[in-house]
């Protein structure tokens, strides 16, 4: 007769309801769910460290981007200043543009009334287009005064846009670094 194996002895003994294999079972059970239970338990320590040093390096990161977005705000700023000293279109809203537009048709239609034959058909023309231009004239600059009243962006220029969004970027970064303090805060207490 062959000898028969632990392993085959256990295994043919399994479902056969004894009272051995079933306190065995609850012990491998046991012994299972306490390894799982303290595999779990040291992860968690280990994970923590890790946790951490990833909100001081999104910390750091959000903190050298705020940094960044302030020098360029300084340099935006600059280029507002200097572009509206020296009357660059840069400077100048939509709308303000359409009103400048507006005033230097008036100004050609003007010369070019002066420079026709009084009486003649083509005066009656310009002096009918300067009115039309004085009527878009009126218009433009309603817009342009409701437009900056109710602080439409089209009341902004390009420079002084670029100057609002970086304002806003700079309070983004400023609440993703207050987020950051307080998740690494959280993090080191665990």
């Amino acid at each position: 007769m062959q000898r028969v194996s632990s392993m085959q002895h256990a295994a043919m003994h399994v479902g056969t309801g004894s009272a051995n294999m079933k306190s065995i079972n609850h012990a491998c059970a046991l012994a299972v769910a306490t390894a799982f239970a303290f595999m779990l338990a040291t992860g968690t320590a280990f994970a923590q460290p890790s946790k951490v040093k990833e909100d001081q390096a999104q910390l750091k990161a959000d903190q050298s981007a705020l940094t960044r977005d302030k020098a360029q705000l300084k340099a935006d700023e600059k280029t507002l200043k200097a572009d509206t000293k020296s009357g660059k279109m840069a400077a100048e809203s939509k709308d303000a543009e359409k009103v400048y537009k507006d005033q230097r048709a008036i100004k050609g239609e003007k010369k070019a009334i002066a420079a026709d034959k009084p009486g003649s058909l083509q005066m009656k023309s310009d002096k009918s287009a300067l009115q039309r231009e004085e009527k878009q004239l009126s218009a433009d600059k309603g817009t342009l005064k409701a437009d900056t009243q109710s602080g439409k962006m089209s009341a902004m220029s390009r420079d002084a846009e670029t100057v609002y969004k970086e304002h806003h970027y700079i309070k983004g970064e400023q609440k993703d670094i207050a987020s950051d303090k307080a998740k690494l805060k959280a993090d080191q207490k665990k």
